[in-house]
């Protein structure tokens, strides 16, 4: 077993910010206002709908798509082709035929699983979602590095009992992040996962969506194929329209479908449009008020008509949910417009029947997480469109005329851009009322922070933050509630560094302060994760703003946390002279918590030099340190470092016995990172068999206050 990570350093210092009372739901609200318990940084589950009456089922496609997916030369089919095509309603098609075929006991995949990825989601993410799906997750997955989950997730797939299918919806938001949320960072080791979807994966298959491919298909012993989604055909965009109950002439169909170009959401937005506004076909089709919308992009001309035909209702609906990049539920929906929890009877029983009309039309997409709550997206087209004009109203609108008859009907396709500023303003006030929700909920329903789930809430407060330009606010909620310590001790580091990044310049401004700190967590992130050079770099920067700003506490921290990231890359006397120089610091500002950190790190670089003495010596000076009741999750960490020495050096039952009492007070504290100390021991167990395991532990804690009296420790 290697080493524990070293202490995880925190600044006392940071800012605490005022958390306000936000307003209480009332009790039958209050049920409603639930986690939404998808796998962390997933958006969903489940795939979109496929219902034969408003979808076409595309047999022959899905045919070949899954002839192309069971050939056994080809672990992976990525399905390319414009937002809109329809890939993820192919996909769908093809995961509904295999459940079904599952059900009726034929020859297919035995475990089926999809998941969308969101533009949050990070590799790490996605992999732990996959383990879980197919029942081989494992507790400490987030803690190993990246190329010990890749290799974990190899041998998973290739297990002959667990032949899968895995669809990855949308995968473009992990191919190109900043086409969809500039600023997210630290995605994970994407590059190590496409390699393994081009090996020979046994019985398992992956089934991506994506814009383009990173692949190219036409290398040698490629095992990966793409399978490209344009137009549907005419037949099929009037039967698609007919379906969703566009009545008009062949001609006038075939026309529809010629001017959308066989774009199949351009064909379900023109059916929403006649749904809702009540204009017919022919007016659509052949007066002039609506010539423009048939020329350039017609999408996004349709786009325009939908939200102008939209009612006050259901344009407030539309305006909040643009804000999310993730499902939400409706009583999010409801507070991100009223910017307030106390809602519930006949206005929450309006809304919802305005939204189940949006969704009738496929302009929202509604889906489900493991205890069916029902929860609610945007399509990434109308998103977009409705960010970008969220100023307009049908009440003062510049995107709209009237018709030549003097009826106001049209919508203005050439609408000029919003006033930036206004725009942002209008925005930032919009995503703090969505932070408001998420903190709102986190204070409702989180009683126990264990998972990553747990706190989910809380970082999607703080990116909503972010967006509304809050920085500070952002960063104050992230100390205050603890974030750090808790991504840092479950492994959400690529997480953590996508958030942190987002707060510095040039993407964000906080305190000078709060810069150097968080500049300080990211270069020990980026060391965790082995980018040695992005570490390296940012405690440079780090060390320089705490200089300048006269942070001595936070230089200390920085030097701790940089000297460990050198004995993490072999580099002792690199290692050595950081924390020799945060030794020489803290000698002037006597901060007990930092010199425990000094020593414990001391202790783990003579442990790598395989000076056991001195590591010995410096693992009991730090516990000297670890006497308050904030040090007790360091101190479980320093024993288990010591108890791990000993064993190493044959002395097998003194180990134990330190180790033992680590496992005892690191699970009493909830500390998510015991795992590996578990699998420690369970390997022993497993090496000795139980009857010796459990004899060797009785004589263990039978001699543990002699070890303790030995090291002077008779406080722990």
């Amino acid at each position: 077993m290697n080493n524990e990570y070293s202490l995880n350093l925190t600044a006392s210092q940071a800012a605490q910010p005022h958390m306000s009372q936000m307003p209480q739901a009332p009790a039958q609200q209050r049920q409603q206002l639930r986690l939404s318990r998808l796998p962390f940084g997933i958006n969903a589950t489940m795939p979109p709908p496929t219902d034969p009456q408003r979808f076409m089922q595309r047999v022959d496609e899905v045919t070949t798509l899954q002839r192309m997916l069971m050939d056994a030369q080809t672990s992976t089919v990525i399905v390319t082709g414009n937002p809109g095509a329809g890939k993820s309603t192919l996909a769908a098609l093809l995961f509904q035929r295999l459940r079904q075929a599952l059900e009726a006991g034929q020859k297919v995949p035995s475990r089926l699983i999809w998941l969308e990825i969101g533009p949050y989601t990070t590799v790490p993410d996605m992999i732990a979602a996959i383990l879980n799906g197919i029942d081989a997750g494992d507790p400490g997955f987030f803690l190993l590095r990246p190329e010990q989950q890749m290799q974990r997730l190899f041998e998973a797939l290739r297990d002959p009992e667990r032949d899968s299918l895995i669809v990855l919806d949308q995968f473009e938001a992990l191919l190109y992040p900043d086409d969809i949320q500039p600023g997210v960072a630290a995605r994970g080791a994407l590059p190590l996962f496409l390699q393994l979807l081009q090996h020979d994966l046994g019985a398992s298959r992956f089934l991506l969506t994506s814009y383009s491919s990173p692949f190219d298909e036409y290398a040698e012993n490629t095992r990966v194929r793409s399978c490209l989604v344009s137009r549907i055909s005419i037949p099929e965009g009037i039967a698609l329209l007919q379906r969703r109950g566009v009545n008009g002439s062949p001609e006038e169909l075939s026309l529809v479908w010629q001017r959308c170009s066989g774009h199949v959401f351009a064909l379900a937005l023109f059916s929403a449009l006649l749904q809702l506004s009540g204009v017919s076909l022919s007016y659509f089709l052949n007066s002039d008020d609506y010539q423009p919308m048939w020329a350039g992009d017609v999408t996004s001309h349709l786009c325009a008509a939908v939200y102008h035909f939209l009612n006050p209702i259901q344009l407030q609906l539309m305006r909040a949910l643009c804000l999310y990049h993730q499902p939400v539920p409706l009583p999010g929906i409801m507070m991100t417009i009223t910017g307030d929890a106390n809602f519930g009877g006949q206005t929450f029983t309006v809304f919802e029947h305005e939204l189940s009309v949006l969704v009738q039309c496929s302009l929202v997409h509604m889906t489900y997480n493991h205890e069916g709550m029902r929860l609610f997206m945007l399509h990434p087209l109308l998103r977009q469109y409705g960010l970008e004009h969220y100023l307009d109203t049908q009440e003062n609108s510049p995107s709209s005329s009237t018709s030549s008859t003097g009826l106001r009907l049209v919508p203005r396709f050439d609408s000029p851009a919003a006033n930036a500023d206004a725009l942002q303003a209008a925005l930032s006030q919009a995503h703090i009322r969505a932070a408001t929700y998420y903190q709102h909920l986190a204070k409702e329903t989180i009683h126990s922070r264990e998972t990553l789930s747990d706190i989910e809430p809380f970082i999607a407060a703080a990116r909503h933050y972010c967006l509304a330009l809050r920085w500070q606010r952002s960063c104050d909620l992230i100390f205050a509630e603890h974030l750090h310590e808790m991504m840092v001790q479950l492994g959400a580091w690529n997480t953590l560094i996508g958030l942190y990044t987002t707060l510095l310049p040039p993407l964000g401004v906080i305190s000078r302060s709060d810069q150097g700190l968080v500049a300080s967590y990211i270069g020990m992130l980026y060391g965790r994760l082995g980018d040695f050079q992005q570490s390296q770099g940012a405690f440079a920067q780090a060390l320089e703003i705490q200089q300048q700003v006269g942070d001595q506490q936070g230089a200390i921290a920085t030097l701790v946390n940089q000297g460990e990231m050198w004995r993490l890359h072999g580099e002792l006397e690199q290692a050595y002279a950081s924390f020799e120089q945060a030794h020489e610091l803290n000698a002037q500002v006597q901060d007990q918590q930092l010199q425990c950190a000094i020593y414990h790190n001391l202790g783990l670089l003579y442990h790598s030099a395989k000076d056991f003495e001195q590591a010995c010596n410096y693992y009991v000076d730090a516990l000297k340190y670890a006497t308050d009741d904030a040090s007790q999750s360091n101190k479980g960490m320093i024993l288990t470092n010591l108890g791990m020495l000993l064993y190493q050096q044959k002395q097998v039952r003194e180990g134990i016995a330190i180790l033992l009492a680590a496992l005892s007070l690191r699970q009493r504290l909830h500390d998510p990172s015991v795992v590996a100390l578990e699998k420690f021991l369970a390997a022993i167990e497993r090496k000795l068999g139980p009857a010796d395991y459990q004899r060797l532990c009785q004589e263990a804690l039978e001699l543990q206050q002699e070890v303790f009296s030995r090291f002077t420790l008779l406080n722990i």
